[in-house]
């Protein structure tokens, strides 16, 4: 089965499609995908980006995958919209958001691992390492790095993105003006997406991307 033919079955253009009033149509060239987390269960981030600022928010990502391997489209990527809240940074890039419930806290009341606003996380979903003063993340899924690796190739080519990334998701200076694939955490130290658990070698081994 061919890439294109990937894509075509695996995104969804139509269920969580958004309107005009929540994203700008200018197109722009390029240059950035950026990767972030839901830091919500399932998709509820699409839940709460839908009544958002009663609906006109404009702050979602061009795209969501689901952990399942599901690819929402929001809008066209030649557009743009408000995720990361600069203009010189989401003009030029596309951003897609993993369901991933990142930080979580052992709740002893209810003997669970609970996200930030007290969704329940599987125990065996449960990732252990100390970053930016948390110790538990959420996993992400074999599927959404395939889905992930399918839809950057395609961005690649119909969007012109270069082929690479930093490969790491700790805040980097010089993020801003980079080519390729980064992490909102790459761009500002106060995120945490993508999480520790993110395995870039992975990734990048799907892509065909050297491995620093």
């Amino acid at each position: 089965m061919g890439k294109d033919l990937d894509v075509v079955l695996l995104i969804d253009k139509e269920k969580y499609s958004i309107g005009t009033i929540n994203h700008y149509q200018s197109k722009n060239k390029k240059t950035q995908i950026i990767l972030g987390g839901s830091l919500r269960k399932d998709s509820n981030h699409i839940l709460h980006l839908i009544n958002k600022d009663f609906g006109l928010t404009k702050k979602w990502p061009t795209y969501s995958i689901c952990r399942n391997g599901i690819i929402y489209q929001h809008y066209d990527p030649t557009f743009y919209g408000d995720y990361m809240g600069i203009k010189e940074i989401d003009k030029k890039s596309i951003s897609v958001v993993l369901e991933n419930m990142g930080m979580l806290f052992y709740d002893t009341n209810k003997e669970h691992f609970v996200n930030w606003i007290n969704e329940i996380c599987d125990d065996e979903l449960v990732f252990e390492k100390l970053w930016k003063n948390f110790r538990y993340w959420e996993n992400y899924t074999d599927q959404q790095y395939e889905s992930l690796a399918i839809l950057c190739e395609f961005l690649f080519k119909e969007c012109g993105v270069e082929r690479d990334g930093l490969g790491f998701n700790v805040h980097d200076q010089d993020s801003i003006g980079y080519k390729g694939i980064l992490t909102r955490s790459n761009i500002d130290s106060d995120y945490t997406d993508l999480n520790p658990s993110f395995n870039f070698q992975k990734l990048f081994k799907l892509l065909n991307i050297p491995i620093n």
